[in-house]
């Protein structure tokens, strides 16, 4: 059994995994990303860096609420992203730039169970 500890460094410490991001028409992938698990998004939010990297293709804009209620029109982008040994799951991403981790949204949680 794989177990994370929180991140200590971050205020208050946050729980992270690995995860494996891929690209579904490319096939280029970047292993071993930290993601910190975030219940409260709805969707997965890739760092820009990432999204650069792996030359993810912007498959549409999604309008998106923050903390506070600013509404927000951000692109995003069909991803595989695989934690461990779980099959990968494919979702569309949101692109934060600047975002230094991946955040794993509930759009991966819910479907991890």
């Amino acid at each position: 059994m794989i177990r994370y500890r929180y991140v200590t460094h971050l205020q208050p410490p946050a729980p992270f995994v690995n995860v494996t991001v891929r690209c579904p028409t490319t096939g280029s992938s970047a292993v071993d990303i930290p993601a910190q698990i975030d219940p409260a998004a709805d969707r997965t939010v890739l760092p820009g860096g990432v999204v650069s990297a792996l030359n993810l293709v912007q498959v549409g804009r999604f309008l998106f609420e923050g903390f506070g209620g600013a509404i927000m029109e951000l692109p995003v982008y069909l991803v595989a992203v695989q934690i461990h040994d779980l099959p990968p799951l494919e979702i569309r991403a949101v692109v934060g730039e600047r975002e230094p981790y991946v955040l794993l949204g509930r759009d991966i949680l819910n479907s991890t169970s």
